[in-house]
């Protein structure tokens, strides 16, 4: 029989997945939720280092979009020089 497991059990186990906080890109849409990486992403963080920065732990998104408010924000700043990637394709 299957053992069934507590909340305690479940809560510790590690919760990996992210979120993408930055404009939409060819392939990659605002809030879309990551596991691991794909060959369009690579592409992409190659071309543009700032958009690794943007991507979040799940639990950090509403943090970030607060953030992504503030003018000169580090995470304001990450977000438009991917908006200046975008503009240079």
């Amino acid at each position: 029989m299957a053992s069934v497991k507590s909340k305690k059990e479940v809560a510790k186990k590690p919760y990996n997945k992210k979120v993408y906080c930055g404009p939409n890109l060819p392939g990659l849409n605002q809030f879309t939720v990551i596991e691991g990486q794909n060959n369009i992403l690579k592409l992409h963080i190659e071309s543009c280092p700032a958009i690794s920065k943007l991507i979040v732990p799940i639990e950090k998104l509403n943090y970030t979009r607060l953030k992504l408010a503030v003018k000169g924000s580090f995470e304001q700043q990450k977000y438009i020089e991917i908006m200046n990637y975008l503009g240079g394709r």
